[in-house]
């Protein structure tokens, strides 16, 4: 497509490589654009310079002033680290200068003679007070280290600028973050929910890698080709399943299977995560009394159900005279609502329908550890996990989640962890699988060396 004279009278400064450029024009023609999915690839040198692109480009070919795009990170530091001090750095003096104002808080002001356009320089700490807030352009560094969609919905709600049709959200990231799981659904994938289906034309992924930076010296590479194997998919490749940070090194070659009639001699029992706004999960598995092998082979897993329809939605699904030895539960569902004047647990509900829970551990910690042991191979080099295929909610989510920054020995709980922790609660009583575990290579921590200092 052709770009105004403005375009050519900066070339000398705002130079983008082959690939950002492929991005930049994709920003004329989709509204969601994800760069990225490796490291080395100018991903968050792309972002700021394409706001000023744009801010340039509206003023001179469409004599739009005091435009204002944002550019967010997830906290201030890495704002300050990643993008303010760059922007000092790179954006020549004559076009403005970065400063805090009353009004405007702290933004990238351009001045009048280029349009007086602004970019704000927000985090992420408390999404909602960008509800009311209107921008004709949404950058998002390290998009995976947002936790949810929600995040992704507010800003999008407020993407709109009088005399602009046009407004575009763009977003940078590496693969690994607790946020993975949904921006791969989205843009990866294209798994859209069905509210989005309408939208989903305007979502693209442009892939950089470092291959495609020509600015990475050799000292570059070689740092990242020391790296672990799992690492380096995620980091030169762009490989969106195996990334840093990860805790369960869960395989769908390995752990999911095609369903079969489970074994009369298998115990069978279950696990479930409490939930009404976000999603409540209902694990049903089967534990082989020879090897201690788990196979999970069916799940519920819906939002917006009170108790009594969660009851039903599970006994519906079970087959008649199936023997569930025991049904493990979340402890918080021994908590009365104490809002009402005859106070009930949802134990109380489950327990008055017909289905008896027994209140499962919840031991964070230990219970990782035993989906750690399980992950693992048996002696007869199957892993000590399967899964029927038809789980696709454990299967879509156990291999997403992240370790938790402050606890490191913990999963990030901002992840969508419900059929997580279902399956923590239904091995409340699991003990130490027979036979000796064929050991893989684990799936550390990234800063595991750092606590045995």
């Amino acid at each position: 497509m052709g770009y105004p004279s403005t375009e050519i009278r900066l070339s000398d400064i705002i130079r983008f490589t082959e690939k950002q450029s492929t991005a930049k024009d994709a920003c004329f023609t989709h509204r969601f654009v994800l760069y990225g999915g490796a490291r080395g690839g100018g991903k968050s040198r792309w972002l700021r310079w394409m706001l000023l692109f744009l801010l340039l480009y509206w003023y001179f070919s469409e004599k739009r002033k005091g435009v204002t795009v944002g550019l967010f990170c997830s906290d201030y530091p890495s704002l300050r680290d990643r993008q303010i001090s760059k922007i000092k750095l790179e954006f020549p003096l004559m076009l403005g200068e970065v400063k805090e104002t009353k009004e405007d808080g702290l933004c990238f002001f351009l001045g009048d003679k280029f349009g007086s356009g602004k970019i704000a320089l927000r985090n992420l700490d408390d999404p909602t007070k960008y509800k009311s807030a209107e921008f004709a352009a949404v950058a998002i560094d390290e998009l995976t280290q947002i936790p949810t969609i929600d995040t992704f919905n507010i800003l999008r709600g407020s993407l709109r600028w009088p005399g602009i049709a046009h407004t575009v959200f763009m977003a940078a990231t590496n693969p690994d973050g607790v946020g993975n799981l949904w921006v791969r659904e989205l843009w990866i994938e294209r798994q859209f929910p069905p509210e989005m289906q309408e939208i989903s034309s305007q979502f693209i992924f442009i892939q950089a890698l470092p291959a495609d930076n020509p600015y990475l010296d050799e000292q570059y590479w070689i740092d990242l080709r020391s790296q672990p194997p799992d690492v380096q998919r995620a980091w030169i490749e762009g490989d969106w399943y195996v990334f840093t940070g990860q805790v369960f090194a869960f395989s769908r070659l390995r752990h999911v299977i095609n369903p079969y009639e489970i074994p009369e001699h298998y115990i069978r029992m279950t696990g479930t995560d409490w939930g009404y706004g976000a999603p409540f999960c209902n694990l049903w598995a089967a534990k082989n009394p020879d090897n201690g092998r788990i196979v999970v082979y069916r799940e519920a897993y819906e939002k917006g159900l009170i108790d009594p329809r969660q009851v039903e939605l599970i006994k519906s699904m079970e087959s008649p005279g199936e023997k569930i030895r025991k049904r493990y539960a979340d402890p918080s569902m021994w908590t009365a609502e104490t809002k009402t004047d005859s106070p009930t647990s949802s134990f109380d509900t489950y327990t008055n329908h017909g289905v008896y829970l027994t209140k499962a551990v919840n031991d964070r910690i230990n219970g990782k550890r035993k989906v750690d042991r399980l992950i693992e191979d048996l002696p007869d080099g199957r892993p000590g996990l399967l899964v029927f295929i038809t789980c696709v909610n454990l299967i879509r989510t156990l291999p997403s989640l992240v370790y938790d920054k402050a606890n490191v020995e913990d999963v990030d709980t901002h992840g969508e962890d419900h059929a997580y922790d279902a399956l923590r609660y239904l091995l409340t009583d699991d003990q130490e699988i027979k036979g000796n575990i064929i050991k893989r290579k684990p799936n550390p921590h990234p800063l595991a060396q750092l606590r045995t200092i």
